[in-house]
C-alpha cells in the first residue's frame, strides 16, 4: 500500500476546495482523473502507483467508491490520505447513506445482500465521510474551469448511455474481438454522427467536464470551444471490452490555460483479482452478486443490467412480487440464467 498521507487532516469537499488553493500553481498541472472504484484496492493502488510514477499534482475522484469489491473501507481510507483532492459522491453512496438507522432485522432479501455487506463493512468514520460529499464541484485550474459530476448526465443528458452505455457496448461488441484502437475511433464516430449529441455542446460553457458513471472510458474535445468531455473509466470494475488493464485519464493544464488529455491504462491481473473476489467474505454473504460480477470482471463488459432483467422476469413468471427480490428467487434465478450464460 502507498504511504500517500493526508497532513492537514482536512475532510469531505471543504479539503477539496482548500487542497487547490493551497496548492501552488506551476507551468503545468497534472491531475490523475479516477471514477468507480468499488471497492477494488489492488486495482486503486496500481492507479496511484502508475500516477505517482507521472509526477501527477492532484486527484480527481468522480464517485462510487464501495459496492461490489471487497475492500470498501480500505479504499476509502486511501481517498482520505491523499492530499490535493477534489472529490465527489457518486449514487453507490446513496444506496449506503439509505440504509443509515434502518433495522438490519429487516434485511433479508437476496437482492441488497452486497450494499448490506458493504453498508456493515463500512466504518462510522468512513460512512460520514462518504455522505458528507457534493454531488458536483467546480474549481479552476491554471484560468480553466473544471466540472465535477458523477454522471455526463449532469450536461448532457442520456447521450453518452443512449451510444455507449455498458449494456449498448456489450450487444453492439457480441462476438467481436475489440482492440483499444477499434474502440475508440467507434466511439469518436458515435459521438461524431449524434445529433442529440452535437446540439447539446452548444449549450455548454468553455471548461472541462468530468464524470464516470459509466465504466467505459472515453472522451471528446471541442478545441475550437474549449470544451472537453472527461469520462476515466471504471478503475475497479471496467466495462470497455478493453482486458488485463484497469484505466484512469491524465487531465494536464498548462500555465497558459492549454488542456491536455491522455487516457491511461495499467496491467493487472484480473484472473488474479477474480480469486480473490471468489475467496472474499463478501463472496460468502452476496454470492450471487459477486458471481455475477466476478463475469463482468473477467470478460469486461456488462452483466449486471441483463441479469436483473432476467430476474423481474422470472419473478413475474412464479408470481413473486416482493421486491427487493428474495433470496430464494434471486438464487434459483441466478442458476438458470447462469446455465444459459455459461
Amino acid at each position: 500500500m502507498m504511504s500517500w498521507k493526508n497532513k492537514q487532516g482536512i475532510k469531505g469537499h471543504n479539503r477539496c476546495e482548500r487542497a487547490d488553493l493551497a496548492a501552488p500553481e506551476s507551468r503545468i498541472r497534472r491531475f490523475a482523473v479516477v471514477s468507480d472504484i468499488h471497492g477494488n484496492l489492488p486495482a486503486l493502488n496500481a492507479v496511484l502507483e502508475d500516477a505517482k510514477s507521472r509526477g501527477i499534482s492532484g486527484f480527481i475522484f468522480a464517485g462510487d467508491y464501495c459496492l461490489s469489491g471487497p475492500f470498501p473501507d480500505e479504499c476509502i481510507a486511501m481517498l482520505m490520505m491523499l492530499d490535493h483532492t477534489h472529490i465527489v459522491r457518486g449514487n453507490e453512496e446513496k444506496y449506503l447513506e439509505n440504509l443509515i438507522g434502518k433495522d438490519q432485522s429487516d434485511w433479508t432479501d437476496g437482492q441488497m445482500q452486497v450494499t448490506y455487506w458493504c453498508f456493515r463493512n463500512v466504518s462510522a468514520e468512513h460512512l460520514r465521510f462518504l455522505t458528507a460529499l457534493p454531488h458536483t464541484i467546480e474549481f479552476r485550474v491554471n484560468g480553466v474551469k473544471i466540472h465535477l459530476s458523477h454522471a455526463s448526465a449532469t450536461w448532457i443528458g442520456d447521450c453518452e448511455f443512449r451510444l455507449i452505455g455498458p449494456g449498448v457496448l456489450a450487444k453492439r461488441y457480441e462476438g467481436i474481438n475489440i482492440t483499444p484502437e477499434y474502440y475508440r475511433q467507434d466511439v469518436q464516430n458515435l459521438f461524431h454522427h449524434d445529433p442529440g449529441f452535437q446540439n447539446a455542446l452548444p449549450d455548454l460553457e468553455e471548461g472541462v467536464y468530468l464524470f464516470g458513471h459509466s465504466h467505459v472510458q472515453w472522451n471528446w474535445q471541442d478545441t475550437d470551444r474549449k470544451v472537453f468531455l472527461i469520462n476515466p473509466g471504471s478503475c475497479g470494475l471496467p466495462l470497455d471490452f478493453i482486458h488485463d488493464s484497469v484505466p484512469y485519464t491524465v487531465l494536464s493544464v498548462s500555465e497558459g490555460g492549454e488542456v491536455g488529455i491522455e487516457e491511461v491504462r495499467v496491467p493487472f491481473d484480473k484472473q488474479g483479482y477474480a480469486e480473490v473476489l471468489r475467496n472474499s467474505e463478501q463472496f460468502k454473504e452476496a454470492t450471487v452478486w459477486t458471481k455475477v460480477i466476478t463475469k463482468e470482471w473477467l470478460k469486461t463488459h456488462e452483466h449486471m443490467t441483463f441479469f436483473l432483467e432476467f430476474v423481474e422476469q422470472y419473478a413475474q413468471e412464479i408470481g413473486d412480487t416482493r421486491r427487493p427480490f428474495s433470496v430464494e428467487t434471486w438464487e434459483n434465478a441466478y442458476e438458470i440464467w447462469d446455465g444459459r450464460n455459461s
